[in-house]
């Protein structure tokens, strides 16, 4: 009995042994699933990681290859009239779309001399002139406090900001006036930060500034400019009829909203040819306002192109500054990539 039943457990132990086999192996195939698995999503991503690169790096090329355009319309139509730069010229089509292979090109370019440009507030006081004298201030200061007040900002409050973008952009800590803030005031902010005390480098620093708030920068942004340069000249001929505040305030608020809408809609096709051609459009003589001689012109030396290249669902934002030099040849001056629209 004993020896039958020896066998008879002799007899099991191939079945459970190839049962155990057979958990191994689908062990060893479910391992095998998963790692195949994860290998093949993994693959999957960095395909998809190499296509997006690749797509990235094709429209980069391609927005600096818009660059090129824009630099070249630009320096043709300096040769075309070295003189004059109007909305007229080919720089100043609008809504352009080149279509490229995968995608498309599409930018702007815009005067920057078609604005207020907020570095001309970094000019020193005369001597002996106080910053709370607010009737001798320099005309660039009484030209902004104007366009504020076009804007619907309040007398005071346009004094305080005027002065502060003065602080911020002048290369001294003192207060240009009461008005005025310096490094103390940003630092009891959270978190606290100082004033740049240099020209800025763009209108976005703006909202750095005391006193502007998301919604008066929005009003402003068409308005305004960040040159490097102190000196306010702005091209009467890039100005749009829906910027004639811009001209009232230029003019100091001597002059009508209705009367430089009706000037710069009237504005020839080519522009004007020299400024005596529209100033004697206008009820107020120049020689009337001291300064304002020296802040119109016809010709322009700063453009920004704002360029975006498409490739599939992959987009190159580029933000380009140009600057007019000796000879009518067209320098970079400032290239940024990425950001907002």
């Amino acid at each position: 009995m004993a020896t039958r039943g020896n066998r008879g457990v002799h007899a099991a132990r191939p079945g459970r042994q190839g049962g155990m086999a057979l958990l191994v192996v689908l062990l060893i195939l479910s391992v095998m699933v998963i790692i195949a698995s994860n290998m093949s999503g993994r693959l999957q991503l960095e395909l998809r990681r190499t296509g997006n690169l690749t797509a990235g790096k094709q429209a980069w090329w391609y927005a600096m290859s818009a660059e090129a355009l824009v630099s070249k319309v630009l320096t043709q139509d300096f040769k075309d009239d070295p003189n004059v730069v109007s909305l007229g010229q080919n720089w100043a089509r609008q809504d352009a779309v080149f279509p490229v292979d995968d995608g498309k090109l599409t930018g702007r370019v815009r005067d920057l001399q078609s604005c207020f440009n907020l570095n001309s507030l970094s000019v020193p006081l005369k001597d002996g002139v106080s910053g709370d004298d607010l009737e001798k201030q320099p005309y660039q200061v009484k030209a902004f406090r104007a366009l504020l007040k076009q804007l619907e900002v309040e007398d005071y409050e346009a004094v305080q900001l005027t002065d502060a973008i003065r602080d911020w952009t002048d290369k001294d800590t003192a207060l240009v006036s009461s008005y005025g803030a310096e490094d103390a005031y940003y630092e009891g902010l959270t978190p606290p930060y100082l004033t740049a005390n240099q020209w800025m480098i763009s209108t976005d620093e703006l909202r750095a500034v005391r006193g502007v708030s998301a919604k008066l920068y929005a009003r402003l942004a068409p308005y305004v400019c960040a040159l490097p340069t102190d000196k306010l000249v702005v091209n009467i001929n890039t100005i749009k009829p829906e910027q004639a505040a811009l001209l009232v305030a230029l003019y100091q608020d001597k002059v009508g909203l209705d009367d430089a809408k009706r000037v710069l809609t009237s504005r020839p096709q080519k522009g004007w040819k020299d400024k005596k051609a529209m100033t004697d459009q206008m009820p107020v003589q120049v020689s009337n306002i001291q300064g304002l001689d020296a802040a119109l012109d016809v010709k322009s030396s700063y453009f920004e192109a704002k360029l975006i290249a498409e490739v599939g669902d992959t987009r190159a934002r580029l933000e380009s500054v140009f600057v007019r030099g000796k000879d009518n040849k067209l320098v970079m001056l400032r290239r940024l990539s990425g950001g907002a629209e």
